[in-house]
């Protein structure tokens, strides 16, 4: 194998090809490591294939993507135990790789039962025709023995009662052979009942009628006067018999059991020809029911197949040994890149990736630590930053709230002298006389002398405003 298609295969594996440029002579190793875990994911796609073909009773090529997938997953799982990093300790190592074996192991028993069906296939198909005909057989049997024809030897010893024909009980047009022959029993009985009265009045009118024979005809006896003619007692004697018949109306019984009888007969011939419809209405249900059971059986699906297979070996020892050898040879295939892995130790290439990555892991963990380092510094900084400009806002709120209370304070002050003004200018003015010595005139043109009153000391206005304390100004406290 040159060296490109190698370094290919493997890629499959997820080797590292960097450390193998410096062990060559692990390359062939691991490629044949490769190979193993190909061959066991060629191994998955045939038997989804083949699981596939016995659920649809053929391959669709509409399950092809089904099929690479579930290879793509197994090669997958492989990839992942066999790529896996190891450790110099042969018990770390062990109890590392012990689930990674189970997983295996289940995953080779799923993909080995398809194989194995397919690789006992004809058997399988044999049994399986060998215990549908046997089914086929006790069904038609018990459908046969659950619905006897009315009237036939076979209807009295049928388990018609019994669990066995709890649900195969067939509803045909035959039925009304049942109907007739229960109309027969009640006539049967009527018939006996009636047969009965008719013999005991018969018997009972025969004696009477015997008597007054001897009578009239003058034979000696108990009763009898032995005078031969139509005497006194023969005459009552024959109207007593008389009298006897038509009161217990014995040619009336008679007649009416004639008439039982003819339609018991009636029935019976009739019960004949229905009973015969009912063989044929049977028969035909049977053969439909037969034939429903045997298109069920039509597919051999793969729970199906395992069913014949375990018939098979239960009564074959040879054949049972034969199917688990095959069947954990399968396993153990499937298994075989956990095993390679476990059974070849801790190799160069591992030993040397096992220390690059140790070396990585603690030069990342040093990275982590000083990006951890500065991104703290940089929150610290951001938390200055908001806080210097908490401040400035604080500030310019502080300001400005000054500033408005300072322009209410002298629109205040403004009114405060504007109302001051006003007062004044309302309060009346006082003229003051020209002193003694004076001429008592006043230059002209020149106004007179107003003097307006002067506020309380509380009311006059400093002199100096700007030294005045001002409403919100925490500066003048």
């Amino acid at each position: 194998m040159s060296r490109s298609p190698a370094r290919a295969l493997r890629a499959v594996l997820g080797v590292d090809e960097e450390i193998l440029e410096q062990i060559p002579a692990e390359r062939s190793r691991y490629t044949a490591m490769a190979g193993v875990i190909l061959g066991t994911a060629f191994a998955a796609m045939v038997s989804m294939g083949i699981a596939i073909a016995f659920v649809r009773d053929g391959f669709p090529w509409q399950a092809v993507p089904i099929v690479v997938g579930w290879g793509l997953f197994v090669l997958a799982v492989d990839r992942w135990m066999m790529s896996s990093a190891t450790t110099a300790n042969a018990r770390v190592r062990a109890l590392r790789l012990l689930p990674r074996l189970l997983l295996a192991l289940l995953v080779g028993l799923v993909v080995a039962e398809p194989l194995v069906l397919t690789v006992f296939g004809n058997e399988i198909t044999e049994q399986s025709d060998r215990e549908r005909k046997a089914e086929l057989a006790a069904l038609e049997s018990d459908l046969l023995a659950c619905n006897p024809v009315p009237g036939t030897d076979e209807e009295k010893t049928a388990p018609v009662g019994t669990p066995r024909c709890e649900q195969k009980r067939l509803v045909l047009a035959g039925a009304s052979v049942d109907g007739k022959r229960a109309q027969i029993a009640d006539l049967e009985k009527q018939a006996a009942g009636l047969n009965t009265v008719v013999q005991r009045d018969s018997k009972a009118y025969a004696d009477i009628e015997a008597e007054a024979r001897r009578e009239c005809l003058g034979t000696s006896g108990p009763g009898l006067t032995g005078l031969r003619g139509q005497g006194p007692n023969c005459r009552r004697l024959r109207a007593q018999a008389d009298e006897y018949r038509s009161d217990h109306r014995i040619p009336q019984n008679t007649k009416a059991l004639a008439d039982l009888r003819t339609r018991i007969e009636d029935l019976n011939r009739g019960v004949g020809v229905d009973a015969d419809a009912f063989a044929e209405a049977r028969k035909a249900a049977v053969a439909e029911k037969v034939s429903e059971a045997r298109s069920r059986q039509a597919t051999l699906g793969p729970l199906e197949r395992m069913r014949m297979l375990g018939h098979l070996t239960d009564r074959n020892g040879y054949a049972q040994a034969g199917e688990w050898a095959l069947r954990l040879f399968l396993i153990l295939i499937d298994a075989l890149p956990v095993l390679v892995k476990f059974l070849t130790g801790f190799t160069t290439y591992d030993e040397i990736l096992s220390d690059r990555l140790r070396q990585r892991k603690h030069g990342e963990l040093a990275v982590n630590k000083v990006l951890g380092g500065e991104r703290a510094l940089i929150a610290q900084l951001k938390q200055h930053s908001n806080d210097a400009q908490y401040r400035a806002v604080e500030r310019r709120i502080q300001a400005d709230g000054v500033r408005q209370l300072r322009e209410v304070d002298a629109a205040i002050e403004r009114e405060v002298d504007a109302r001051a003004d006003r007062l004044i200018g309302e309060t009346p003015t006082l003229s003051f006389t020209v002193p003694a010595g004076s001429t008592g005139r006043r230059p002209e043109n020149r106004p007179p002398t107003v003097v307006k009153p002067q506020r309380p000391p509380s009311q006059r206005e400093p002199e100096d405003w700007s030294d005045r304390p001002r409403y919100g100004d925490r500066s003048a406290t």
